[in-house]
């Protein structure tokens, strides 16, 4: 009986004690961790990705249907196809430019609106101005792509012209003048 239990004893001590090490380390931190997790403050929660969205329909008809056009043309841009500054851009767009006007609009109040008319203002006039301006940065920035596409071209143009083979018979010109 001693012959089996000293060989047990050895294994179960040379194996076990580092998986029951292992095991102990693992607990001690995911203790740690979640003491860390509990003292540490709760982040602020991320803009919702459907509040301009939801806000937009909120809007009356004209605004709405240009409203939800902008987002979708947002939405619908390859972020992946774009520069930094350009992704940027739409990024700012979509989730704060857009939101803070559309809750601004909405925000108004009916004495708010009487002011603004005090000024030979209109609310409607204001958001429709707000929403051109961030609907032609948007088209800025996807315009950006469409520029470094032109530069492509033109390149391709000028490399065409400058190492296209002379056919035989045609005079050498060495300077570009007329």
């Amino acid at each position: 009986m001693e012959d089996i239990l000293v060989p047990l004893g050895f294994f179960a001590m040379v194996f076990g004690f580092p998986l029951l090490r292992r095991q102990m380390i693992h607990r001690h931190q995911l203790e740690r961790l979640g003491a860390e997790q509990a003292n540490a403050p709760a982040p602020a929660p991320p803009p919702g990705p459907d509040e301009a969205a939801s806000l937009a329909l909120k809007l009356p008809e004209p605004h709405r249907l240009y409203a939800l056009a902008l987002l979708c043309r947002i939405e619908d841009a390859r972020p992946e196809e774009l520069d930094a500054h350009s992704r940027h851009v739409l990024t700012q767009a979509r989730h704060h430019e857009l939101p803070a006007t559309l809750r601004a609009y909405l925000g108004l109040t009916p004495a708010s609106r009487q002011r603004l008319a005090e000024r030979g203002q209109d609310a409607e006039a204001l958001l429709r101005e707000q929403l051109e301006l961030i609907s032609r940065g948007v088209a800025g920035a996807l315009g950006r792509d469409a520029a470094a596409a032109d530069g492509l071209l033109t390149q391709g143009h000028y490399l065409r012209e400058k190492f296209t083979p002379i056919e035989l018979g045609e005079p050498v010109r060495l300077d570009r003048s007329p």
